[in-house]
């Protein structure tokens, strides 16, 4: 008897293949790439590279491999390339100088790395040793904080999938709150992208004005500061414009393409002369919020011009893209109580995390048994989906409770309050989790 072969479903792109659709397999996304190719040509041009007849013909860039170019154009690309570095840099551009804090004296943090090296350990080796002591940590449940804006109400019910526009409008709401909404104010977005989480905190604020139609409006540095390492398409800054000048506010907006390590925000606020500064994001992913924190707290905001400081409020997500050497201090001094000392415990941890959030996806409940045992047998933990999933969460929560205890052991002052919590639901999202520092 013919034993019988699972065959995998095709999704409806792959059920329609075209005639000149390029045949280059890609393996993360389980399927051949959707782009054109040339009738002559197996590939399309950004996937020749990998064909033997005309792989000479188109090169990596140079300035970033992850796209291609011919290689008679290669001069001119490089002249062009998004990627290539800014000659003139903005006045607000220190290099590094949020990759440590300058109130920094000695960081036990070189100190911990040494302690022990483990570089000649397997990966299941690391597994043994570091699962354990996270079965053995226990956290008390975050507050639940779900909340909405009305300013968002209808956008929610133009859209068919609210997974995006649920988390603003908790977001804002708990900003509203905590009352970081209002004219006397400049936003700063973090890991901005287009600028969408403060087109609609705009909107939200203008939508609270007409409740309050008899109020004076005399704005003087209301506005946006955007801050993103790459290059966006589609940027809300004009629509943020537009919005508020319809509504008769004069807004100021200010952008720039630079990473969060190198940016100097105190200078960057500085022709702004803003009454309060609050920082937002949604979601500041890996190293950039611990980017973020140290820029604000290298800034004077928390500090000599405390009175300036509107708040802060991120959604956090991508814990597996932290890095150790951009942690505060004090959050190595955390993870280090709980035996992670060493650069390769952090990587281990990182893996670890991403079991909290990678998911099943849809699958038939055949599949997800046969998955159940395949991962008993095969993964390199010896945990079934289920073990690893909590035990991902337990090593997110860690990460996440390092920087809160970072926080609070630097602003020992009754000036902020400095809070963790659930903005939103595991269905909308399992990056689910919001950090803030607030006035008191």
């Amino acid at each position: 008897m013919v034993p019988e072969v699972k065959k995998r479903k095709l999704n409806k792109k792959e059920q329609k293949v075209r005639l000149d659709q390029c045949e280059y397999f890609l393996p993360n996304k389980n399927r051949r790439c959707s782009m054109q190719r040339k009738a002559d040509q197996k590939y399309c041009s950004q996937h020749l590279i990998h064909d033997e007849d005309h792989k000479d013909e188109r090169v990596p860039c140079p300035l970033d491999p992850n796209h291609s170019v011919w290689v008679r154009d290669l001069p001119y690309h490089l002249q062009k390339c998004n990627s290539k570095p800014k000659e003139v840099r903005e006045y607000w551009f220190t290099e590094d100088i949020n990759c440590s804090l300058k109130t920094e004296g000695s960081d036990t943090s070189s100190q911990i790395e040494q302690e022990s090296n483990e570089a000649d350990v397997d990966e299941k080796g690391l597994y043994n040793k570091y699962i354990p002591l996270l079965q053995n940590i226990t956290f008390d449940s975050l507050t639940t904080k779900i909340s909405q804006h009305k300013g968002l109400h209808s956008r929610l019910s133009e859209l068919s999938n609210q997974k995006h526009a649920l988390q603003q409008s908790s977001l804002i709401g708990n900003m509203r709150d905590a009352n970081l909404l209002g004219l006397d104010k400049f936003y700063v977005e973090f890991g901005c992208g287009r600028g969408e989480l403060s087109r609609y905190v705009n909107a939200c604020i203008l939508e609270d004005l007409k409740d309050n139609k008899d109020q004076i409006i005399k704005p003087d540095s209301f506005g946006y500061g955007f801050v993103d390492r790459g290059l966006n398409r589609m940027k809300m800054d004009s629509k943020i414009i537009k919005d508020s000048s319809d509504s008769g506010i004069d807004i100021k907006i200010k952008r720039t393409r630079m990473d969060i390590k190198d940016l100097n925000l105190d200078k960057f606020i500085e022709d702004i002369n803003p009454k309060k500064v609050v920082g937002i994001s949604k979601h500041l992913c890996g190293a950039a919020t611990d980017l973020t924190l140290k820029s604000i707290l290298n800034s004077a905001l928390l500090s000599d011009n405390i009175e300036r400081f509107g708040g802060l409020m991120i959604a956090m997500c991508c814990r597996h893209a932290c890095s150790y050497d951009q942690l505060l201090p004090q959050s190595k001094e955390y993870l280090a109580q709980y035996g992670f000392k060493t650069v390769d415990s952090f990587n281990i941890l990182k893996k670890i995390v991403s079991w909290s959030v990678c998911g099943k996806g849809s699958k038939t409940a055949v599949d997800k048994e046969e998955d159940e045992e395949e991962a008993e047998q095969n993964h390199l933990s010896g945990l079934q989906f289920k073990q690893r999933e909590q035990i991902g969460f337990i090593a997110r929560r860690l990460i996440d409770e390092s920087r809160v205890h970072a926080l609070r052991s630097l602003l020992t002052n009754d000036k902020v309050n400095v809070e963790m919590f659930l903005y939103t639901t595991k269905d909308t999202t399992l990056e689910d989790v919001c950090l803030s520092i607030t006035p008191v």
